[in-house]
């Protein structure tokens, strides 16, 4: 009785501590996504094409540094060193990022936003691989997996619940004026904020991370098993695999679809206040939509948590992808500027399908690296690399192609939402289909050999 007790508080403290590991890279991955390129547009007055190359590169070289952080994560087995190293570099090319502002757009400024962002990038794809990689090496079978994965996404929209908040407090003043240049300060306050959270939970997260890691997996053998990955031939290096390419297209279009609604619903926001008359209110709305976004997303992951096995992976990333459409298909509708209600409610959809798809893309990837026996660190950057290269190619063709002036294309953004978003949600949702074809093959030779 007494081994049992040890045994579950261990086990507790173990799930806290890992849901802390990656907070402080949530925390900053909110800002990133949600104000950067409004940050760097609307606040610092940079031309669109240049905010979308500098939100592009950061792209690009967290992109390279995933893989490479995969290798090396493989290669050395210090998953909690590297997982240090990368915090120090997020937290100083973070600062970085906020704490200057040019008088005229130089090289020397632009030198110093690339030198910042590519330090915050590199840092934060080695925390990141190294924080997943961890998940195979902690859990003893599926359940377990996708308990911890749940853990980690429900601190994710914890982050991004907190970063809205602070944003709302720190922006809502009683200026009712629209959000521009003057707001710099606010913008490295909500920066500066951000940091020190991070750095304690990090702190917390070595403490706190404790116990030997798992040797023993139960491996889902069953070929009928709803949620089986099992490639069937083990000797065949993971990438020569069509599941691998089928999970990465699943989680990308996942991550993109959420990364484009972050990042321009503040500018569609802005959009929609420039074409209002009277009281601009974006200085509330640009944090409240994200965060009524979030606290739905949150809500779904503690409900995803509870779900029975009629609600397998594959059936939660169907229901999110689809939900996911409908909201990109509502928003094409041209909402009136004077209605609200719309928007809080549109918001709630897109948390339900982020939540759904994120949760269910990421457990079936554990899944792939646990019953197929690969290295977590490789397997999860080939995985994250797809989203990070595609969403800044996303970004850079759709600032680019923005209309000069911008009355030119008075629902612009509002086009990018609708139509961007809804082929991403389809292509998920494709991918899903294309996925299960292979595991019902997969499942039929298995049947076969069983003869």
């Amino acid at each position: 009785m007494e081994i049992e007790e040890t045994y579950t508080t261990n086990s507790l403290t173990q799930r806290i501590s890992f849901g802390l590991g990656h907070i402080f890279n949530d925390l900053c991955a909110a800002i990133w996504f949600s104000y950067m390129l409004f940050y760097l547009h609307v606040v610092l007055n940079l031309e669109s094409t240049t905010a979308g190359m500098l939100l592009m590169l950061g792209q690009l070289v967290d992109a390279i540094a995933t893989p490479l952080a995969g290798w090396a994560i493989d290669y050395t087995g210090n998953k909690r060193i590297l997982h240090f190293g990368g915090t120090i570099a997020v937290a100083t090319g973070f600062s970085l990022i906020f704490s200057y502002k040019h008088a005229e757009l130089t090289t020397a400024a632009i030198l110093h936003y690339v030198l910042a962002i590519a330090l915050f990038q590199i840092g934060w794809a080695v925390v990141q691989i190294a924080h997943l990689s961890i998940i195979p090496d902690i859990s003893r079978d599926h359940s377990h997996s996708s308990d911890l994965t749940a853990i980690r996404y429900t601190a994710s929209v914890c982050c991004s619940i907190t970063v809205y908040v602070i944003t709302l407090f720190v922006l809502n003043t009683d200026d009712i004026s629209a959000i521009g240049p003057a707001d710099y300060i606010k913008f490295k306050e909500i920066a500066l904020i951000i940091v020190f959270i991070g750095l304690m939970a990090s702190l917390l997260f070595y403490c706190g991370l404790l116990g030997s890691l798992e040797t023993n997996y139960e491996i889902i053998g069953e070929a009928y098993d709803e949620n089986n990955l099992n490639s069937n031939n083990h000797e065949k290096h993971f990438l020569k695999q069509s599941i691998i390419y089928l999970v990465s297209l699943m989680y990308m279009a996942s991550r993109l679809f959420t990364t484009l609604n972050l990042i321009y619903i503040p500018l569609y926001l802005d959009e929609r206040e420039n074409s209002a008359e009277g009281k601009s209110k974006i200085r509330e709305t640009i944090a409240t939509i994200p965060l009524v976004c979030y606290i739905s997303s949150l809500a779904t992951s503690l409900v995803l948590k509870c779900r029975g096995s009629y609600c397998n992976d594959k059936v939660t990333y169907f229901v999110g992808g689809f939900i996911g459409l409908v909201a990109s298909v509502w928003l094409g509708l041209e909402i009136a500027t004077n209605s609200d209600i719309e928007l809080y409610f549109i918001a709630v959809i897109l948390g339900i399908s982020s939540s759904s798809t994120m949760v269910a893309s990421l457990c079936l990837t554990a899944n792939f690296v646990k019953t197929n026996g690969y290295g977590g660190g490789l397997v999860y950057s080939i995985v994250t690399f797809t989203d990070k290269l595609i969403s800044g190619a996303v970004v850079l063709l759709v600032q680019h192609l923005q209309c000069v002036p911008k009355n030119l294309c008075p629902h612009y953004y509002e086009h990018v939402l609708t139509y961007i978003c809804g082929i991403v949600s389809v292509t998920g949702l494709l991918s899903l289909l294309c996925l299960e074809i292979e595991i019902r093959k997969n499942g039929l030779k298995n049947h076969q050999q069983d003869r």
